[in-house]
C-alpha cells in the first residue's frame, strides 16, 4: 500500500506495536479505506482491491447480516445464502472496515455474547443492519419483542454512530501546515523522547541519574513519553515523523486529549472548503526508524547494566524495550530487582509480577480513589490522541486523573507500571496471565506453565506452603527428587493420577485398587512419582519388572485389606511392609475402588454417601467481635485429610485429634463399613460438644437402613447384644479395679497403657518405669494440684495420659485422694505451656477415648467448650438409655 497524504493519520498507539496482529489490523484498516476511496474516485487499484476482497472473504463465516427487510429485519441471513444477496455480499467484500461500509450498515447486538449458546438470533448475536432502515425504525414501536429490542438499541447508538462518519470523504484536498510554539506538549524543553534517550545514553554509568531530573515534576511528561504515535512504512526514508492534530476553524483540536466540547470528524480526508489547517503539536514516528534508534542506544551500552536504580528511568526504558521488540535481547541491561522476570526476559512472568505490584500499590493507596482502570483510561486517551496544552477542555474526566497523579510523587512509577502492563497484555495476547504461585526455599516463585489448571494452582499453592521445596540448578524438587524445570520460559507443571494394586491377591472382592490424585512425576524419570497425603510424602516407584513400590515418609507400605478383629474387618488400608501395623488413610486425593456388590452397593438399605450431610457437629469459633460462639456444621464440611496408624496385635483405634475421627467417619461412610462407622462414632461422640442428626425432613427420610440402626445403637436408643459382644473388647475397662488400693490400681493402669503401644522387636515401645509409677502416685496423693512444669521426664507421653485415665476410672482410693478432703471431683482441667499443647492434646486423645465401654464422659480440647449450654460439669446423663449404669458407692466417672 503506497503512502498517501493521509497515511500517517492511521497511526498506532505505542502499546499496540508489540503485537504484530494489531499492526496488521491497522495496515488492513488503512488499505480498506484507501481502496474504497480510490474506487469512489474512479481510480480503482486492482491489486489492492483483490487483496482487500481476499481478506474479507475469509471473514464471511464470522459475521451475520440482517435481511434488512422491514417485515423480518430481526431475522438473519444464513451464512451459506449470503452470496445470493449480491448487494450485501459485494459491499462486504469490497468495503468492509471502510467508511463506505459503515455509512451503509450499523452493527447492533448484545453487549455480552456467550459463544456456548447454540441459538443464533438477534438476542444472542451481533449483526449488521441497514443504517437507513434502522434510522426509520428508531421512531417506531414494534409489538414483537426482538424488533423492539433492536429499535431501542438503534435509538441509543445510531445518532452517535452516524456523527462519527463523514459522507463526503475524498482523496483530493489541500493542506496548510503551521508550527505553533507552546501548543503541543511534546515540544516542551525537557520531555521529548529524543532528550530522554540522549541523557540516558550519556549518563548510563552515572548512579545519580533520576527521573525527576529527566522529566520534571509534571506527570504529563511521563504520559507524553509513554504515548508515542507510530506508523509502519519501511519505505518512508528519513521522514520519520509527520503532523499532529488538525485544527478546524481555530476552535477545537481533532484527536486532542480532553477535547470533549464540539464535534470534529476524525478523518484526514474530510470534505472541507479551502485548505485544511494542520497544526504540528506532536510527532508521529515511523516504527522502524525508532526501533533502530533504540537498538543503537542499548547496543552502545556494551552489555553493561545501567548504574542508576531510579525506578522511573528503568521502567521508562523497559516500556520502550517491550513495545519495540527489544526486551529479550537487552532486558539484562536494566536494574529492576523488584521484577525478577526482567533478569530472565520472561514476558509472561513479567506480566504477573507487574500485575501483583499494581495490586499492592492499589491496596496501599485505596483511600485516594485512583485505580488502575482510571490510569488505563488515561493512557488509552493519550495513546490515541495528542496531548495539547492549550485550547483543550480542562474539565474533562481525564484531567481529573491527571490532577490526582500530580498530587503524589509516588504515582510517577505507577504510571509506568500500568503502561507496561497494558503493553504486556498486547504482547502476551491475554488480559491476565494464568500462573502458579509456589513457595521454594522459603520464598514465593511465579511459574507460568504451558497448560494452566485452576485446581492445580490451588493445590500447588497449598502444598508448597506446607512442605519444603528446594531449587537446585533451576530444578525444583522435594526430598532429592526433581519435579519440574524452571529454566524453561514456560515449564510443564502437570499433576498425574496413579493406580496402586493390592500386593497380595484374594482381596479383590473388597478392594480392587486405589487411585491417588495430584501426583507429581519426576522430571528425569517417568517411573518415579511423588504425592502428598495427609501431611506426609508418598513415593511410588516402578522398577524394571513393572513392580510398584510405595513408601510413606521413606517407610515401605503396600495396599491391603485389613482384618483387625471381629468388630472391624475388611478395611482397605496401607500395611507396613516390615510389620503388621497399618495406616488408615482418609484423603480426597486417595480413592479406594471397592466392589459394587452386596453391602458395598450404593443403594443397599439406604446406605448413601449423603449421610455425612445429615450429621451435624457443634463447633467453637471466634466471631467478628472476637467472641467465642457455637455453630452447627455438617460433617461433610469439616472433612479434611489424615492418616491414622493402628498397631498390631491389639489394633486399638487411637487418634491424635478430633479431626482424625471426622475423617475416619467419612472414610467409613464412603467404604460403607458399618462396624468402623460405629467404632469411630463412639469416640467422636466423646470428643464433641454436641452431635446432631437429621433422620428425617418432613416426609423425606434422610437416614435409614443399617446407618439408622448404628446411630441408634451408639446413642443408646436401641439395644443390640450382638453389637455389645463385638465392640466391648475395643474399649479397655479401667473400672474393673474399683476397690483396689492405689499402688495396685496404678500397676493395673500401666498394664492398660502398655496395650496401646506398638510392638517393636517383640517388646512394647513404651512401658512405664517404676519411677514413673511412683511419681504418678505422688501426683494423685498430693495435697494440692501439681504444676505441669514440676513433672519430670515423660510428662506428656506417660504421666499425663496415665493421670487422665486414673481420673476417668471409678477407683475409690484414687478419687478419694483427688478429692483432697473436699467434694468428689467430676471435672479435670489440664493446663500446659503453649508449646506443649498439640502434644498434650494428642496424648489425651490417644489414650482416653477408648476406655470403659458405654461410659458417658467427654474430652474437650478447647476450654471455651464449657460455655455451651449442653456442657454441665458434674451432671449425670438425663437422656433415656438402655445402658444405664447402676449407681456405685464410689464416685462415678466425670
Amino acid at each position: 500500500v503506497k503512502a498517501g497524504p493521509a497515511r500517517d493519520y492511521y497511526f498506532l498507539a505505542q502499546f499496540e506495536a508489540g503485537q504484530r496482529e494489531l499492526v496488521d489490523a491497522h495496515h488492513y484498516g488503512y488499505a480498506a479505506d484507501l481502496a474504497s476511496l480510490l474506487r469512489k474516485a474512479g481510480h480503482a487499484n486492482r491489486d489492492l482491491d483483490a487483496r482487500v476482497r481476499s481478506v474479507n472473504q475469509a471473514l464471511t463465516d464470522a459475521v451475520y447480516f440482517s435481511t434488512s427487510r422491514q417485515s423480518d429485519y430481526e431475522e438473519f441471513i444464513d451464512v451459506r445464502d449470503l452470496p445470493r444477496y449480491k448487494q450485501i455480499h459485494d459491499d462486504f467484500l469490497s468495503n468492509f472496515m471502510s467508511f463506505e461500509f459503515f455509512l451503509k450498515y450499523i452493527g447492533l447486538g448484545m453487549t455480552d455474547e456467550d459463544p456456548k449458546v447454540k441459538d443464533i438470533s438477534a438476542l444472542t448475536r451481533h449483526a449488521f443492519y441497514a443504517t437507513k432502515l434502522m434510522s426509520r425504525q428508531t421512531h417506531r414501536m414494534e409489538y414483537e419483542f426482538e424488533k423492539e429490542v433492536l429499535n431501542n438499541a438503534a435509538r441509543a447508538t445510531l445518532r452517535k454512530y452516524t456523527q462519527t462518519l463523514d459522507p463526503g470523504a475524498q482523496l483530493g484536498r489541500g493542506y496548510r501546515v503551521s508550527l505553533r510554539i507552546g501548543q503541543g506538549f511534546a515540544y516542551s524543553k525537557y520531555n521529548t523522547l529524543m532528550h530522554f534517550l540522549n541523557v540516558c545514553e550519556n549518563y548510563w554509568r552515572n548512579p545519580d541519574l533520576s527521573g525527576l531530573q529527566l522529566l520534571g515534576k509534571d506527570v504529563r511528561a511521563l504520559l507524553a513519553l509513554t504515548s508515542q504515535k507510530l506508523f509502519v512504512d519501511d519505505a518512508h526514508g528519513a521522514n520519520y515523523y509527520h503532523y499532529g492534530p488538525i485544527d478546524v476553524a481555530h476552535a477545537t483540536l481533532d484527536l486532542a486529549v480532553g477535547s470533549e466540547v464540539g464535534h470534529v470528524v476524525p478523518g484526514a480526508t474530510a470534505k472541507e472548503r479551502g485548505p485544511v489547517e494542520l497544526v504540528v503539536t506532536d510527532r508521529i514516528y515511523e516504527y522502524g526508524y525508532l526501533r533502530n534508534l533504540l537498538s543503537g542506544v542499548f547496543e552502545r551500552a556494551n552489555g553493561l547494566e545501567i548504574r542508576t536504580d531510579d525506578l522511573v528511568v528503568n521502567l521508562g526504558l523497559l516500556s520502550l524495550m517491550l513495545d519495540f521488540g527489544l526486551f529479550a535481547e537487552h532486558a539484562k541491561l536494566l536494574r529492576l530487582p523488584q521484577l525478577p522476570a526482567v533478569a530472565i526476559a520472561n514476558a509472561r512472568q513479567l506480566q504477573v509480577e507487574v500485575s501483583n505490584a499494581i495490586q499492592e500499590r492499589d491496596k496501599a493507596h485505596a483511600q485516594d480513589g485512583l485505580t488502575r482502570l482510571k490510569v488505563e483510561e488515561l493512557l488509552f486517551e493519550t495513546g490515541y490522541k495528542f496531548f495539547v496544552n492549550k485550547h483543550a477542555n480542562h474539565r474533562a474526566r481525564v484531567y481529573e486523573t491527571v490532577r490526582a497523579l500530580q498530587a503524589d510523587p509516588d504515582y510517577r512509577d505507577y504510571v509506568f507500571l500500568v503502561k507496561i502492563y497494558v503493553s504486556l497484555c498486547q504482547i502476551n495476547k491475554s488480559a491476565e496471565v494464568d500462573y502458579y504461585k509456589i513457595r521454594v526455599d522459603g520464598a514465593h516463585r511465579i511459574v507460568v506453565p504451558q497448560t494452566f489448571s485452576r485446581a492445580t494452582s490451588d493445590y500447588l499453592d497449598a502444598i508448597t506452603r506446607a512442605h519444603t521445596f528446594t531449587e537446585r540448578g533451576g530444578l525444583v524438587g522435594y526430598d532429592e527428587l526433581p519435579l519440574f524445570d524452571l529454566r524453561q520460559a514456560q515449564p510443564s507443571v502437570d499433576l498425574h493420577r496413579v493406580r496402586v494394586d493390592p500386593a497380595k491377591g484374594g482381596v479383590e472382592s473388597v478392594v480392587r485398587y486405589a487411585e491417588i490424585d495430584n501426583v507429581f512425576r519426576a522430571h528425569d524419570d517417568d517411573n518415579k512419582f511423588l504425592a502428598f497425603v495427609a501431611d506426609g510424602a508418598l513415593r511410588v516407584d516402578v522398577d524394571q519388572n513393572d513392580r510398584v513400590r510405595v513408601r510413606v515418609n521413606q517407610v515401605g507400605v503396600e495396599l491391603a485389606c485389613a482384618y483387625f478383629n471381629d468388630a472391624v474387618s475388611f478395611v482397605p488400608c496401607f500395611k507396613y511392609a516390615d510389620s503388621d501395623d497399618v495406616l488408615l488413610v482418609s484423603s480426597p486425593h486417595v480413592a479406594f475402588k471397592v466392589d459394587n456388590g452386596g453391602q458395598h452397593h450404593a443403594d443397599y438399605y439406604g446406605m448413601k454417601h449423603e449421610l455425612a450431610s445429615c450429621m451435624l457437629s457443634v463447633e467453637v469459633f471466634v466471631d467478628l467481635n472476637d467472641e467465642h460462639a457455637f455453630k452447627s456444621f455438617p460433617l461433610e464440611e469439616l472433612v479434611t485429610e489424615s492418616k491414622t496408624a493402628v498397631y498390631a496385635p491389639d489394633y486399638v483405634l487411637q487418634v491424635a485429634s478430633r479431626q482424625q475421627l471426622i475423617n475416619l467417619l467419612s472414610l467409613a461412610i464412603n467404604l460403607r463399613n458399618v462396624s468402623l462407622f460405629i467404632l469411630v462414632l463412639f469416640q467422636l461422640r466423646r470428643a464433641s460438644v454436641a452431635l446432631e442428626f437429621k433422620p428425617q425432613e418432613g416426609k423425606v427420610v434422610k437416614i435409614s437402613g443399617p446407618w439408622r440402626e448404628a446411630i441408634s445403637y451408639v446413642l443408646g436408643h436401641a439395644a443390640n447384644r450382638r453389637y455389645d459382644q463385638l465392640f466391648r473388647p475395643q474399649f479397655h475397662d479401667v473400672d474393673a479395679h474399683q476397690n483396689a488400693a492405689l499402688p495396685d490400681f496404678v500397676d493395673a493402669l500401666c498394664d492398660v497403657f502398655t496395650k496401646f503401644q506398638r510392638v517393636v522387636d517383640g517388646r512394647r515401645q513404651i512401658s512405664p518405669t517404676p519411677k514413673q509409677k511412683a511419681f504418678l502416685q505422688k501426683i494423685i496423693s498430693a495435697p494440692e494440684c501439681f504444676h505441669f512444669s514440676e513433672v519430670g521426664s515423660g510428662k506428656t507421653k506417660v504421666i499425663l495420659p496415665l493421670f487422665c485415665m486414673a481420673f476417668l476410672s471409678n477407683n475409690a482410693d484414687a478419687h478419694a485422694r483427688l478429692a483432697r478432703g473436699g467434694r468428689d471431683k467430676h471435672a479435670l482441667v489440664v493446663l500446659v505451656p503453649e508449646h506443649l499443647v498439640p502434644d498434650a492434646k494428642a496424648q489425651v486423645y490417644r489414650y482416653c477415648l477408648a476406655l470403659n465401654f458405654r461410659s458417658d464422659y467427654r474430652v474437650y480440647d478447647d476450654i471455651f467448650a464449657l460455655l455451651h449450654d449442653d456442657v454441665l460439669l458434674g451432671a449425670r446423663p438425663t437422656a433415656s438409655s438402655y445402658y444405664r449404669r447402676e449407681p456405685a458407692a464410689a464416685p462415678g466417672p466425670p
